[in-house]
């Protein structure tokens, strides 16, 4: 019997794609705001390609982004992974239909809550701002814990902490690898979102996929 609806974040509740949109706007005007429309383009172009979804080391993205814009008198490495740290969570894009499935959920008896991937800086942040922390039941956030996903101990860490089986959770994600591998290894079941850079991979016969998250009402 399942108990406990869990999901990822990115890509899954919001709308990280339109989220880093805004980000890169804010970016801009923050670091380069006298260079030309038409490099404001190129460089927005280059962090999309590059930025591979947000699954990068930071640091180094922006270490490479200065040395191909050949950018004289950057700020560090260090110094725009703080800012993108501290600043994306000020431009949430949570999809429509998120905080009405928490809320019928929650309304059917179903625990919930979100198991994400980051900086404990980063994404306790979105959360903070996206209106949907007083729908979750728990936030486990990777580096609060010290374990990442895929890993299977982090999805059996959020059971036990809710005092449930994994097998009585079900965890919604869009990717392939690290949220749906990860939650059906833990013993959770799996629901596939299928949005963003990793839409259309690896989707499994036996696993159910959606493209809005209000689908998850058809199987729970």
């Amino acid at each position: 019997m399942i108990k406990a609806v869990l999901f990822d974040f990115d890509e899954t509740l919001q709308d990280r794609t339109a989220a880093f949109e805004k980000y890169m706007d804010t970016f801009i005007a923050d670091f380069c705001p006298d260079i030309s429309n038409d490099e404001i383009e190129k460089r927005k172009e280059e962090m999309r390609v590059t930025g591979n979804g947000g699954y990068v080391n930071r640091e180094e993205w922006y270490a490479n982004l200065i040395k191909n814009w050949k950018w004289k008198n950057a700020p560090s490495s260090t110094v725009l992974a703080e800012h993108y740290d501290t600043k994306f969570g000020d431009h949430n894009v949570i999809f429509p239909n998120s905080e009405k499935l928490l809320k019928e959920l929650r309304s059917r008896g179903y625990i919930t809550g979100v198991i994400t991937n980051g900086p404990s800086i980063l994404q306790n942040h979105k959360m903070d701002t996206s209106g949907l922390r007083p729908y979750c039941d728990i936030v486990v956030v990777s580096g609060d814990v010290g374990v990442h996903k895929p890993d299977p101990a982090l999805f059996a860490y959020t059971a036990e902490k809710l005092g449930l089986l994994p097998e009585e959770c079900i965890y919604v994600g869009d990717h392939p690898i690290n949220d749906i591998q990860g939650a059906t290894q833990a013993g959770m079941k799996a629901i596939r979102m299928n949005y963003g850079w990793f839409r259309d991979c690896d989707l499994r016969d036996d696993i159910p996929v959606i493209d809005n998250i209000i689908d998850v009402l058809n199987f729970v």
